[in-house]
């Protein structure tokens, strides 16, 4: 039995006629009117440019505001009943004329894409100066497992700037996420949370340190005593910050930041000038980087305050090309995995006298392997994802048969273009996000399996208007767009549910219906 909704109900957006075009999380940029810095968002620093929230519908409710004035000033006169029953009739012809659409769908004359609200619980849109190709939460002391809106927020993020003198590190606090407020309903199906959410701005606040080169990763030691951020440069350099001091002063506005703060704890310096993207922290502070000249580096915290850091000069080797991604095992404290260019998965242990690795999958995809995630719930799964669009769930407990081989649990080649991240949620073992380079996220339900009946409503679901049939995997939740050039996503660690992705176009900040 589906314990999930049938996702060919849960793709975030519907084709309409004449329609404002619109992206699934919100209005396309050539949409959106130009609006004064900082109109929904305010950098303690002072930098009015440093970022805003947008609202995506705040022309149309100015539209339909001016629309009623000139209305009751023409006659003094109001044509409700009429008016009421033609607008009846024209939501029922456009309720008929409205469908799902899904990528790949061909869009007809006068349909255009329209982000369908009651999709979400949650939907907010923000931009910053510069993009941000990736970012990280930062804990903070609001609770675990919380859902009570509005949310609060805390992430790092680095730039990619015109200028490698321009780049920042960006400490970000998002405040005031309402829920969204879903247009669609009548007064008589709205509930309570419903009729008591407002329809406030969300706020950003932000602290910023300068950045010497573009930032190509950002990871934060989920720690809330001690969030240390890590940033890998594009020259070569990963710097290790302190942001207590500055989460400090967002919690206790009037705090003074010392200059010192605004500065690297340390920086590594074990890769030269060869750049890379792969970084990962364990919860005992130590820091593994992956270059893409093929070298992993282990950076050891001599103490709890963060302030002694030793860079091991001895590298990881084993891989023969880029080091994509590396993640700490959730259990084993000295174990960790590596993805690489080279097509092949890796398991480490860093107590290896020669640092090289224990086992590895070759040909693991047909592709570089730009991705991973290892299950904290099901600590023998990892998820994997390929340059060419695909991903696979690994059982770690199988790898290795009698010839040697390793076959996935699961494989889905559902993106039409490269696996840019991927992440586990943290709260459900089965439920994974992805996103991919042809602008998808995607969320999927890994324990969903269909019954015979079930498996034909599905099928039957799956039938388009022109009576072509669109094949959907039933464990595909979710599909959420908008975004141009998607980057990163990450689930909340303390928030159930909400995730936030980084793209060319700016991060979305969202929590769905599906999960």
């Amino acid at each position: 039995m589906s314990k999930r909704q049938n996702p060919s109900a849960s793709a975030a957006c519907q084709v309409e006629e004449k329609t404002k075009l619109a992206a699934v999380s919100g209005k396309s940029n050539a949409d959106q009117p130009e609006k004064p810095a900082g109109s929904r968002g305010m950098d303690v620093d002072g930098d009015a440019d440093m970022g805003e929230f947008e609202d995506a519908f705040e022309d149309e409710i100015e539209e339909d505001e001016i629309l009623v004035e000139r209305e009751e000033d023409s006659d003094g006169v109001e044509m409700l009943d009429e008016e009421d029953d033609e607008e009846e009739e024209d939501e029922e012809v456009a309720e008929k004329k409205r469908q799902v659409y899904l990528p790949g769908d061909i869009l007809g004359e006068g349909e255009e894409l329209q982000v369908d609200n009651s999709a979400y619980h949650m939907l907010h849109t923000m931009t910053t100066q510069w993009p941000c190709l990736s970012f990280d939460f930062v804990p903070d002391n609001l609770g675990n497992n919380r859902s009570m809106f509005p949310h609060t927020m805390y992430a790092v993020a680095g730039t990619q700037a015109d200028r490698a003198y321009k780049n920042q590190v960006i400490l970000m606090k998002w405040s005031q996420l309402h829920r969204t407020i879903n247009d669609d309903k009548s007064d008589e199906d709205k509930d309570d949370d419903d009729i008591n959410d407002l329809d406030e701005d969300p706020i950003l606040e932000t602290k910023t340190m300068r950045h010497q080169g573009g930032v190509n990763r950002v990871r934060v030691l989920q720690s809330y005593q001690s969030p240390l951020a890590a940033t890998w440069a594009d020259t070569g350099k990963v710097h290790i910050w302190d942001t207590k001091k500055l989460m400090n002063a967002f919690e206790n506005p009037g705090t003074q930041v010392p200059a010192s703060a605004q500065q690297p704890l340390f920086t590594i310096a074990s890769h030269g000038n060869t750049e890379g993207y792969s970084m990962d922290w364990n919860a005992d502070g130590r820091l593994l980087t992956g270059d893409c000249g093929s070298n992993i580096y282990l950076t050891t915290r001599r103490n709890d305050t963060g302030s002694n850091f030793v860079a091991d000069r001895t590298p990881f080797r084993g891989h023969k090309a880029s080091v994509e991604d590396i993640q700490w095992s959730p259990e084993e404290g000295s174990v960790f995995a590596s993805s690489s260019v080279d097509q092949t998965i890796k398991i480490w242990d860093v107590r290896a006298a020669n640092h090289g690795f224990a086992l590895d999958v070759p040909n693991a995809h047909d592709s570089d392997i730009n991705v991973i995630s290892w299950n904290r719930k099901s600590r023998y799964l990892l998820a994997s994802g390929g340059d060419n669009g695909d991903f696979k769930v690994w059982d770690m407990r199988k790898w290795g048969d009698s010839n040697g081989r390793s076959t996935p649990a699961a494989e889905f080649k559902w993106h039409r273009k490269a696996i840019t991240s991927i992440e586990w949620c943290p709260n459900d073992e089965s439920v994974l996000a992805v996103a991919g380079a042809d602008d998808q996220i995607t969320l999927w339900d890994l324990a969903v399996e269909l019954d015979a009946e079930e498996e034909a409503r599905h099928r039957e679901a799956m039938v388009g208007s022109d009576g072509t049939r669109r094949e959907v995997p039933a464990q595909l939740l979710f599909i959420h767009q908008g975004q141009q050039n998607i980057k990163e996503l990450h689930w909340h660690p303390q928030i159930h549910g909400a995730l936030a992705s980084t793209a060319a176009s700016g991060f979305n900040i969202f929590k769905t219906i599906s999960v």
